[in-house]
């Protein structure tokens, strides 16, 4: 399978001397195009870190990140607002809407930060799949916490991105709201081939992951969990958190 995204001996370290904090301590790791990756780890252990150094909102204190090819830890600022706008799209666990905006001009917003005519076809199946058709003209704050997680869903989606980062979305949202929105992740990585990595803290959701990245102490273990295999028993201790 081809392989979207490298990591190779990257560490983040913040602060120094004894109160330095290693979130990242020499993490080796490939992310394969199409796939649905999660990863787990107890809080503090480096997982929001990592996903942010992919998106281009942090640099490494030392190693190289590619994406598609592409070196990003070296860009300029310029350099990598076009790369987050135009290669990545994020999913937050506060939504992190626009209060002002309708669900449409929140999910066209990405596409209008670029200048870009929206592909009609595309955003009305988005939109489609996502039960979002009757809540266009509506405000974020007239919309269920797994509405506005879909809203944020397909705004992350319009743009077609290379990678969509997803960190905790289903954390501020009830069992079953959450449930839905994992199924509607699993089902654009289905039907658009579309590369996820998300963060979660819970095991249950983690299996219906193709392959499970623990982090630990600054440091990456690939569990190689496909499907719905079985996780390892050694992963019963994951924590909550970040």
């Amino acid at each position: 399978m081809d392989i979207i995204a490298r990591i190779e001996n990257v560490k983040k370290y913040y602060g120094s001397g004894e109160s330095m904090v290693r979130a990242l301590d020499g993490v080796d790791l490939e992310i394969e195009k199409g796939r649905f990756t999660m990863l787990v780890g107890a809080s503090g252990s480096g997982k929001t870190t990592l996903l942010n150094l992919l998106g281009g909102q942090d640099k490494p204190t030392e190693g190289r990140i590619f994406v598609e090819g592409t070196r990003i830890d070296t860009l300029g600022e310029e350099a990598l607002s076009v790369y987050r706008r135009n290669k990545i799209g994020f999913i937050y666990q506060n939504f992190n809407l626009i209060p002002m905006l309708t669900v449409e001009e929140n999910i066209l917003f990405p596409l209008e930060l670029g200048n870009e005519k929206p592909d009609r076809g595309f955003f009305d199946e988005l939109v489609g799949i996502l039960g979002l058709k009757d809540r266009l003209d509506a405000l974020p704050g007239e919309l269920s916490g797994g509405q506005r997680q879909q809203t944020a869903i397909a705004r992350a989606l319009i743009t077609r991105p290379s990678l969509v980062l997803a960190d905790e979305p289903t954390g501020n949202l009830d069992r079953k709201s959450g449930q839905n929105v994992l199924g509607l992740l699993k089902m654009m990585n289905g039907k658009y081939h579309q590369t996820i990595v998300m963060i979660t803290h819970d095991l249950d959701i983690a299996q219906m992951a193709d392959r499970i990245i623990r982090i630990e102490d600054g440091k990456a273990e690939d569990k190689g969990m496909r499907g719905k295999a079985g996780l390892d028993g050694r992963m019963h201790d994951v924590g909550a958190g970040k």
